[in-house]
């Protein structure tokens, strides 16, 4: 879905279009808080994993990299990503719809 954002953000669909601005922005809050629960998930379980990698290694460093490695780190760099992402997508979309606001009002 965030996909097809992207798309129109892109096109310069939302230009014309601030209602469906308002309604992209709405799924991308849903996806947002989605995504934060998975994000918890793993985090949740990192201590554990952590210490458990700090064993076999010689530096936090070191078992940061190993971390990162695993499913849970991988899956974490790329939640962490998307989540920055849909703020930059969200940020974008809100100024489009605060623009088209003014635009509203200016017109009355």
């Amino acid at each position: 879905m965030n996909e097809d954002i992207i798309k129109k953000l892109k096109e310069g669909h939302y230009t014309s279009n601030p209602v469906g601005a308002l309604e992209d922005l709405a799924i991308l809050a849903g996806n947002y808080g989605w995504v934060c629960g998975q994000l918890e998930m793993i985090l949740q379980r990192k201590p554990a994993i952590w210490n458990t990698l700090r064993k076999d290694v010689k530096s936090d460093t070191a078992c940061e990299r190993a971390w990162e490695q695993t499913s849970d780190g991988l899956d974490e760099g790329g939640l962490r990503l998307r989540l920055k992402a849909m703020d930059k997508m969200s940020s974008a979309l809100k100024s489009l719809i605060r623009i088209a606001e003014g635009e509203a009002h200016n017109q009355f």
